[in-house]
């Protein structure tokens, strides 16, 4: 089993938290199953700006139509707190796309009533909330509470820099008990402060579970290709997630000038 684990981050920006995510997750796998975690060219740099989210969604959408055309990985996972490309990547992917919030929403929900998103900093609150209701779980929604990181590759020092690691850890527990205050019964942090806490084996605040959401969704993945193996089934083809056809990718391909669609 192989899997491609997506984040957003630049891979020489970001480079510790990517190699702290490997680790993670690594520990968690099954022998024989791998987990390649990739990064991106440039981003994450601003990312609660839609406008420059945009950008890399698109280096996202192309590695995952070189794997549709190329094959050789059995799910395809997008570990950004944003949920960017989910619809269009599943309309197009023959094999299990998981997403972050999606798997931490839902998850989060068979541990609790309520739950509590944690965001780095104030922009990417309210579009938190648009994705949530968009899952049709605004009423499980106690709190989404920011950290205060407005350079989001900032992140990466506290891999590198506990002085700055135990700041982060700070503001992020701060932000769960904020969220525990609202009724929160289980709560979890987007990007990396997330395997900074779970590095440092901190998985509950006040009693509160807070989730390992990398591992939880590389876990997730393995598990959705063993379910693919299984019945053959990995996503559903009526309405939101249908295919087009082979000629109408080709055609867009064509007209586009992306190789990776040309074929159908």
């Amino acid at each position: 089993m192989k899997i491609w684990f997506q984040l957003l981050s630049s891979e020489s920006g970001m480079s510790g938290f990517i190699s702290a995510t490997q680790r993670l997750i690594d520990r968690a796998m099954v022998p024989g199953h791998v987990v390649e975690v990739r990064g991106t060219t440039h981003g994450v740099i601003g990312d609660q700006y839609r406008l420059f989210c945009n950008y890399d969604s698109r280096e996202l959408i192309d590695n995952a139509l070189r794997i549709r055309e190329e094959g050789g990985y059995d799910a395809f996972v997008i570990a950004n707190s944003l949920d960017p490309a989910l619809v269009e990547l599943r309309e197009m992917l023959d094999i299990p796309v998981l997403s972050f919030m999606e798997v931490c929403c839902f998850t989060a929900c068979t541990m609790g009533d309520r739950f509590g998103v944690i965001g780095v900093n104030r922009k990417l609150m309210s579009w938190y909330r648009s994705i949530v209701r968009g899952y049709g779980l605004g009423s499980r929604l106690a709190a989404v509470e920011p950290m205060e990181v407005a350079d989001t590759r900032s992140l990466d020092n506290g891999f590198t820099d506990p002085r700055f690691g135990d700041e982060l850890q700070a503001q992020a527990i701060a932000a769960a008990r904020r969220c525990i205050e609202q009724g929160a019964e289980v709560v979890f942090v987007g990007g990396p402060p997330g395997t900074l806490l779970a590095e440092r084996k901190i998985f509950q605040v006040d009693g509160v579970p807070l989730l390992d959401t990398y591992t939880l969704l590389a876990k997730t993945a393995e598990m959705m290709v063993s379910m693919h193996r299984l019945t053959g089934v990995c996503v559903s083809r009526h309405l939101l997630y249908e295919s087009p056809s082979s000629e109408l990718i080709r055609k867009v391909g064509t007209a586009y000038g992306v190789d990776s669609l040309r074929n159908g």
